[in-house]
This record gives structure tokens, C-alpha cells and sequence, in this order.
């Protein structure tokens, strides 16, 4: 139960608010370039509508995560060892990524940061690098900035065609998700209507 809630977790966080992101730059794309605007922003409203309500729905299972995992420790040890990594003195550090992730979704409902690209495709890569990973990367960036560690020939370096599919098919997805909701809703607002 608790590897299905950690796929879905990571489903959200992963594929579909860092989508968002990318989804945002499109969306501004076709607003600049199309004569019609009565669909897209009413689209558009659609889909930060969906990642608002996700922000609950991925907060709520990531709780829920955190009780089952709880529920599935064996000993009474390793459940108190979880109880006070999880309330005490370095709590914080538990706490605060989801936190800050739960916060930058509700942070769609502030119409300032809806209006321009540029804050919505930040948060959206806000949802990649976590705390550790900043952390790893300002360190790294610390020890190797001497020239002499720059290599170019690295072998973790990633293909551009892995990446560009990859962002691709979050773009799809999350506009496939987006599709259902908006036409879902419009439909139930119509038959409310007759």
C-alpha cells in the first residue's frame, strides 16, 4: 500500500507540477500567437485549478505515507525512532520540503504569479531540485570550481534526446490530465445547467 502511495506522490510531484511548468511555457506561447482568446483562458483557469487541488490531494497521500510507512515498522524501537525523527530536534528537515511544496502550488491562487510566465515555470522547476539536491549542487560547485576538476567528458552526462522526450511526454501528460478535468467539469457545468 505504501510503494502505491509513494508512486502516486511522486506521479504528482514529478510528472505532473513539474509538467505544469513546462505545460506554462506553451500556454504562453499559443496566447501570443493565436487571434482566439476565449478558450485559453478558460483552460488555462482549468488547469491551475487541477494543480491547486493537487497540491491537497499530494499533501493528504504524503501524510497518509507517513502513517503507513509508520504502521508498517516491526518493532517498537524502530517506531520510536521514527516517532522522534519525525518530531524531534531535526524535525524540520522532514517537514519542510513537503511544506514547501504544498505552499508553491497554493501559490497558484495568487493571480500576479498566475499572469506571468516567468514565475510559474520557476515554481514548476522548483519541484526538481530539492533541498539535498541544492545542497549537493552548491557543494559540489564549491569543492570543483577549481578549473582544473572541469571535465567534459563525464559519464553521467544525459543525451539532449532522452531529455527532450522526457520533457515531452510531461507536457503530454499533464495536458491529457488537464483535457479530462477541463472538458469533465464543462460537462457536469452543463448538465447542472439543464
Amino acid at each position: 500500500m505504501g510503494d502505491i502511495i509513494r508512486f502516486i506522490t511522486d506521479f504528482i510531484r514529478i510528472d505532473l507540477f513539474v509538467g505544469f511548468g513546462f505545460y506554462s511555457i506553451l500556454y504562453f506561447l499559443l496566447k501570443t500567437f493565436m487571434k482566439d482568446q476565449t478558450f485559453l483562458p478558460k483552460f488555462d483557469n482549468s488547469a491551475v485549478q487541477l494543480i491547486i487541488y493537487l497540491g491537497f490531494v499530494w499533501f493528504a497521500l504524503w501524510l497518509l505515507d507517513i502513517w503507513i510507512y509508520y504502521l508498517e515498522l516491526q518493532h517498537g524501537i524502530e517506531k520510536d525512532d521514527y516517532h522522534n525523527r519525525l518530531t524531534g530536534k531535526y524535525a524540520f528537515a522532514i517537514w519542510a520540503q513537503p511544506i514547501f511544496w504544498f505552499l508553491l502550488t497554493q501559490a497558484y491562487r495568487i493571480k500576479f504569479i498566475n499572469k506571468y510566465l516567468i514565475f510559474r515555470v520557476i515554481i514548476g522547476l522548483l519541484f526538481v531540485v530539492t533541498f539535498e539536491r541544492f545542497v549537493i549542487l552548491v557543494t559540489s560547485l564549491h569543492r570543483d570550481y577549481l578549473p582544473s576538476s572541469w571535465t567534459l567528458n563525464s559519464p553521467f552526462e544525459m543525451e539532449t534526446g532522452y531529455l527532450i522526450a522526457g520533457l515531452l511526454g510531461k507536457i503530454i501528460v499533464v495536458l491529457t490530465i488537464i483535457c479530462l478535468y477541463h472538458f469533465g467539469i464543462e460537462r457536469i457545468k452543463k448538465r447542472n445547467r439543464t
